[in-house]
């Protein structure tokens, strides 16, 4: 199978999300406010598996979970693509409302969506050899900052009424995005005990 296909995944993820926003909405304003909204949510699974990859395979290496390893760029590239849309959306929405362009330097998203740029320009074996451990420093500032996003915008989504959810325990994004988190701790904690044991 190509390892290409996580970001046809993303892209088809992406477009069936703003679509259904597209569909939902009663006016042109909410129908793109829906549509944005849809997408990050649809692109959320598809960041959760990059985010875990590593975890998952020191806490439970088999098969499946090496195979994730592995093809762990072309997830990440598949998450870009479906956030990729999702910043299309926004940008549409946001030009209806008279607020564009939405971003710049005083706005913290700004600098996500530049580090997001970054990480899709530096995905390959090359770039990785050049930058050496500058690489990491990238690519793990640029996933726990989404990861913070996904999940703070997850529990003011629920505190605010905008999701069904009575309380942010109740929402399953938020509480799969602990859990992620939680995992990477384990696995963390995992490595080190078994560094101080060869050590």
């Amino acid at each position: 199978m190509n390892k290409t296909w996580p970001i046809v995944l993303g892209l088809l993820t992406s477009v069936a999300a703003m679509v259904a926003g597209l569909l939902t909405g009663t006016d042109t304003l909410e129908q793109w406010q829906l549509a944005a909204r849809w997408t990050a949510r649809a692109s959320f699974p598809l960041f959760l598996i990059p985010f875990i990859a590593s975890a998952l395979v020191r806490l439970y290496p088999t098969g499946w979970t090496r195979a994730l390893m592995r093809n762990r760029r072309w997830w990440g590239l598949g998450f870009a693509a479906a956030f990729g849309m999702h910043l299309a959306c926004l940008l549409v929405n946001q030009w209806l409302r008279d607020n564009f362009p939405p971003t710049g330097p005083g706005d913290p998203g700004f600098y996500l969506y530049l580090l997001l740029l970054a990480m899709v320009l530096t995905s390959t074996d090359t770039a990785r050899k050049r930058m050496g451990r500058w690489w990491k420093v990238l690519h793990r500032t640029g996933m726990w900052g989404f990861w913070v996003v996904f999940v703070i915008s997850d529990y003011l989504a629920v505190i605010h009424g905008e999701w069904p959810a009575q309380s942010p325990l109740t929402d399953p994004y938020f509480v799969v995005g602990i859990a992620a988190a939680l995992s990477k701790l384990a696995a963390w904690r995992r490595a080190k005990r078994r560094r101080g044991r060869l050590s």
